[in-house]
């Protein structure tokens, strides 16, 4: 990507360590939630990498370095090598960690709406995928019951939970035995996107299949949905 300046990688770099509290990069992370962060420090990475022909990551370059070539070239490469929706996501960190420098005096006005003023890449409009209809579904779940299998009871008590609630595969690996009331079919969500709290309902059917799952998982305290090996949790 000769576009992307090179020669300027070691004017990049922070010259020395510092403070987190002072760090644009490290100022952004903070303010997300745990899956966001592991997210958008990876895109903080790439572009770090792609700035400096990977000599920097996100905590060794300079944000506040960076003016309209070095963003402008940073969005034309992403265009090029990612899909529409991942590049608008790493435009968002890159966007926001120069928010944060120009919030920490670190940039001049003038050069931050400038490296900002970036268009997002347009998409093709076409949604990847398709939901799955009601008889494909059930056809799944049957599936895994004809197996029978611990593993098989496992994934039907996930299409199960996703199917009724609504929930989105991050929250799904981080519940707990103890976020379930098999009674009223309760299962609370502690930790949904934006760090919120929510409840959902679970149907009759769900709460069977869970039932079914529950009898191989055992009541140890843990993961709801956990690891399945040689046909044993």
């Amino acid at each position: 990507m000769s576009y992307l300046l090179y020669s300027q990688a070691e004017q990049l770099k922070l010259s020395q360590p510092v403070p987190v509290t002072l760090h644009p990069a490290a100022v952004y992370l903070s303010s997300l939630s745990e899956g966001s962060r592991r997210s958008m420090l990876s895109s903080l990475n790439a572009i770090a990498r792609l700035l400096t022909e990977g000599e920097c990551d996100a905590f060794s370059l300079d944000w506040s370095k960076l003016r309209y070539h070095h963003t402008a070239a940073v969005r034309t490469a992403l265009k090029q090598r990612l899909a529409p929706t991942t590049t608008n996501k790493m435009l968002v960190a890159l966007r926001r960690v120069l928010t944060e420098a120009y919030r920490l005096d670190l940039i001049e006005a003038s050069d931050y709406h400038k490296a900002v003023d970036i268009a997002n890449v347009k998409g093709t409009g076409k949604l990847r995928g398709r939901a799955l209809t009601t008889g494909e579904i059930e056809s799944l779940i049957e599936c895994c019951y004809e197996k029978g299998g611990a593993l098989d009871l496992r994934d039907a008590a996930v299409i199960a939970i996703l199917r009724c609630g609504g929930i989105r595969r991050q929250e799904i690996v981080r519940l707990n035995l103890d976020d379930l009331d098999l009674d009223s079919g309760e299962l609370t969500i502690l930790k949904g996107k934006g760090g919120k709290f929510r409840l959902v309902y679970l149907t009759t059917e769900a709460i069977s299949m869970i039932e079914d799952w529950l009898k191989v998982r055992g009541d140890l305290p843990g993961p709801l949905i956990c690891p399945v090996n040689k046909g044993a949790p």
